[in-house]
Formats: structure tokens, sequence, C-alpha cells
């Protein structure tokens, strides 16, 4: 089943319920303030304005807690679904920003994933020697905790049609990426995102950020059941 928007929450059923709720508690407030002027008169204003303020206070309590029912499930998953975008696109415009900067300044930058440990470390290596010197530009980037590499199940299908069984999915086996001057990469392949809630749950939600070893070309991609591949 897919994600229910934060802006299609209002269902139907829903609507109908509160709409009967406050028209009810409006005959049920007309009803009291009635009953309560006739058997006291108007000789106390105050009285009575006290006596309408408790029902109102009351009234607005009870739909604002189902109001919170109602909405608190969705606005979680909104929430994740938030998060998960936000940290897939994060990664994609590290991964083009490192291949522009290899053109740009024509030398190596080397990318290096961790999905044990969540993170990611991009290495620009001005001298060539792909080691770490000082002086050389590196960002190490641990992602947020509640998203991290990976997929539901022992394998997933690639953005080609091929069966892959780890989030970091290199054509080479290893887990470095490296963009050269001419903006090509080392390797081709895939990593995967899943929000951390979905494990074990479902792909419903996972990010794939793919490299095109010929061309460099860094594409981000969702998760998409009704599509084979899946994804799009």
């Amino acid at each position: 089943m897919g994600i229910v928007e934060w802006d299609n929450f209002g269902s139907d059923i829903a609507r109908k319920a509160l709409q009967d709720f406050f028209f009810s508690a409006e005959l049920k407030l007309k009803k009291h303030k009635n009953r309560f002027f006739k058997e006291n008169g108007n000789k106390d204003p105050l009285r009575n304005q006290r006596g309408s303020t408790l029902i109102e206070m009351i009234t607005v309590v009870v739909v604002f807690g189902i109001l919170l029912a109602v909405a608190a499930p969705n606005y979680s998953r909104w929430m994740e679904k938030r998060v998960i975008n936000a940290e897939s696109q994060k990664l994609y415009l590290d991964l083009m920003l490192a291949r522009i900067s290899a053109i740009k300044n024509n030398n190596d930058v080397i990318c290096t994933f961790n999905a044990g440990a969540n993170s990611y470390k991009i290495h620009d290596d001005t001298d060539g020697n792909g080691t770490e010197d000082t002086g050389e530009t590196i960002k190490s980037v641990t992602q947020d905790p509640r998203v991290q590499f990976g997929f539901v199940g022992s394998s997933i299908t690639d953005i080609d049609g091929n069966t892959v069984s780890t989030p970091v999915a290199l054509a080479d086996g290893g887990s470095v990426v490296t963009f050269d001057s001419k903006g090509q990469a080392s390797t081709s392949g895939s990593v995967y995102l899943i929000h951390g809630s979905d494990v074990g749950q479902s792909n419903d939600r996972v990010k794939a950020i793919s490299i095109v070893q010929a061309t460099g070309g860094v594409d981000l991609w969702k998760y998409d059941y009704n599509q084979s591949p899946p994804w799009s």
C-alpha cells in the first residue's frame, strides 16, 4: 500500500464523522443554553457565560483529540518520507559535486562508502596518489540515524534488472568510486538507502543512487513496485 500523503489524510469517512460530531455538539450546546436561561433567566449574565465557556472548552478538547488521533499516524509517515528523501538527495548531490570537482580541478575525487558505519567520505585527491594527504579536502558524512544503507530482503533488483545482495553494490565488488578528470567513474553500480522504520517491512520508500562508469553519470531513483525493474 502506498504512502498516505499529508494533504490527503482527511478521508470521506473521517470528514463525515467530524461533521456529525460538530452538528451533534452544536445541538447539545443550544439545548443546554436554552434550558439554562429558562431555569435561571438573565439575572446572572456572568454565570451564563461561564457555563457556555466550560462546554465550549470541553468541545474543543474532544475535537482536538479526534483530530490528533486521525492525523498523528499520517504525520509520522510524512516525516519519515521527508527524511529518506532528504538523505538520498544529499548523497546524490555529493556524488554529483564530486564528479564536477574532478573535472574542474583536473584530478581524481575518491568516494568511499562505509555501510556498517552508515557513512561515506569524499576525498579530493589533488596529487593523484590515492592517499589522504595534508591539505587535501576530505568531506566525511554520517547519515541521519533514521536512515541507513540497505533494503528489505536478502537481495533486490537493480535499475538494470540484475539481482544484487548488498546495499553498496558496485560492479568491482568494492566500496569505492573514483571520478577522474574526464568525469568518468572507476566502476558502475548502485547504493541503496532505506528508512529505519521500513527495515524488515517494505521497500516502498527505498532509494537508489546509480553510477555509470563510462560517463560518470549519477542518478537518483525511487522504488516503484508497479514497474519491472522496480525503479523510476
